[in-house]
């Protein structure tokens, strides 16, 4: 898969999703990725842990209907469109993360649920036969 570039407060990002399966824990991890330019080995990691479809796949790569907290208005989150990403970025650089320097992987659930959203429905509960 091809980096994706994206430009937030005049720097210039690079980034991937990628996802993985936890058969055991029955759980989604779709992580993304992102570099500042020319600094590879430093990337920010977003892991946004949820169930898993076997049919669907991970619900925010393809798009899930989430309600704002505040309204009750369902809108669909997807993590393919840049918004999202840029979110993704202030909210690391609001932890700490400058592009130069490594950070244990942040909540991407918890950023979604700081823009507004009701993210309960997408995590995994254990001992729920789903």
């Amino acid at each position: 898969m091809k980096l994706r570039k994206i430009i937030v407060k005049d720097n210039i990002y690079l980034y991937i999703m990628t996802g993985k399966i936890d058969l055991p824990a029955q759980e989604g991890i779709l992580t993304i990725k992102i570099f500042l330019k020319d600094y590879k080995l430093t990337p920010l990691l977003v892991d946004f842990r949820t169930w898993d479809d076997p049919i669907i796949g991970f619900p925010l790569n393809f798009g899930f209907p989430l309600s704002e907290s505040l309204t009750g208005k369902k809108e669909v989150v997807n993590l393919n469109r840049p918004k999202y990403v840029r979110e993704c970025i202030l909210y690391g650089l609001q932890k700490g993360w400058t592009g130069k320097n490594k950070l244990e992987p942040l909540d991407g659930l918890e950023i979604v649920a700081n823009l507004g959203y009701d993210v309960s429905v997408l995590s995994v509960n254990k001992g729920d036969t789903k």
